[in-house]
């Protein structure tokens, strides 16, 4: 028994420890999207039309309901144009959450932010919302913890966080660098920037903020990662995928 305890502490403890890079061997995914998600729940996106669409089976199933983003971790969550919030409850059934948010992200351990039209920052906590002090258009949770940005692209690392651990943290460490668009995956962070450049950073509990920005070939307007697959849309609304690698 002593020695099981051993040996699954090391396999946790080596899982904790992954550092990944993006290897930018990009490849096309059929369809149309401004905006995609990748997560527990499979690869999610919507549409210029505002249409909602799941990779199913290698192809794409429309879901019924109108959204502007949309989010897979443990659930898939989701804000319309009206600034209102949704959980999917399987098939074509969305569950209105109170709340009024522009951007939303959720984990795989199902821990959810957001942030409204006033870019104030908001945690999921249980039936309600916690405010978070800062300020941000965009938020992204994942085991690299909490990452945002701001409206002049600053980006900011939620102390505390690093793990996918549940709770406000703690402060913002400001990480150097521009980014319109941020993605907390495990043991990498991957970004772009208003030109639609593309970077990845590597993380770890030792590291929780990386090093450095990496800069990799190709342009996308907006990126998510899971797993060990990052994917993403360009300006045209192309949609792409590639891979990580251990760093």
């Amino acid at each position: 028994m002593f020695r099981q305890i051993i040996l699954v502490l090391a396999l946790v403890a080596l899982a904790q420890s992954r550092r990944m890079k993006l290897v930018p061997k990009w490849a096309r995914i059929g369809g149309s999207l401004n905006r995609c998600s990748i997560g527990a729940k499979g690869i999610w996106g919507v549409n210029k039309n505002q249409d909602i669409f799941h990779m199913a089976g290698g192809k794409w199933k429309h879901i019924k309901g109108k959204l502007v983003h949309v989010s897979s971790g443990r659930h898939v969550w989701g804000v319309n144009k009206a600034d209102n919030i949704y959980i999917h409850r399987g098939g074509h059934k969305w569950q209105h959450i109170g709340g009024k948010l522009t951007n939303i992200d959720c984990s795989n351990r199902g821990h959810v932010w957001g942030v409204n039209r006033q870019q104030h920052i908001y945690r999921r906590h249980g039936r309600g919302w916690a405010k978070i002090d800062g300020a941000a258009i965009q938020a992204s949770v994942g085991f690299a913890g909490v990452w945002v940005v701001n409206k002049i692209h600053n980006i900011y690392h939620r102390k505390g966080t690093f793990g996918d651990r549940p709770g406000n943290g703690a402060g913002w460490i400001h990480i150097p660098g521009k980014l319109q668009w941020v993605a907390s995956g495990h043991g990498v962070v991957v970004g772009v920037n208003k030109a639609h450049n593309i970077y990845y950073r590597t993380v770890d509990p030792r590291h929780p903020v990386g090093t450095k920005w990496v800069h990799v070939p190709g342009k996308l307007i907006q990126i998510d990662v899971h797993g060990n697959t990052v994917v993403g849309v360009n300006v045209q609304n192309f949609i792409f995928k590639a891979p990580l690698a251990k760093a």
